[in-house]
């Protein structure tokens, strides 16, 4: 699992600022799918997320 952080722009504000999102996910395709619908991404961040074992 990564967590993907994006800078994105709102698809539908033309005077939209950039936002800064973030998600877990196990793929690059699968973490764009969750904003893609909203806002136009650009990649900034993949962090390898360690799993905590109880």
């Amino acid at each position: 699992m990564f967590k993907y952080r994006f800078a994105a722009i709102c698809r539908t504000d033309k005077k939209s600022h950039i936002h800064r999102l973030s998600t877990v996910a196990s793929s690059e395709r699968e973490a764009r799918r969750q904003f893609a619908s909203r806002f136009v991404l650009v990649l900034s961040a993949c962090i390898p997320v360690s799993e905590v074992i109880v």
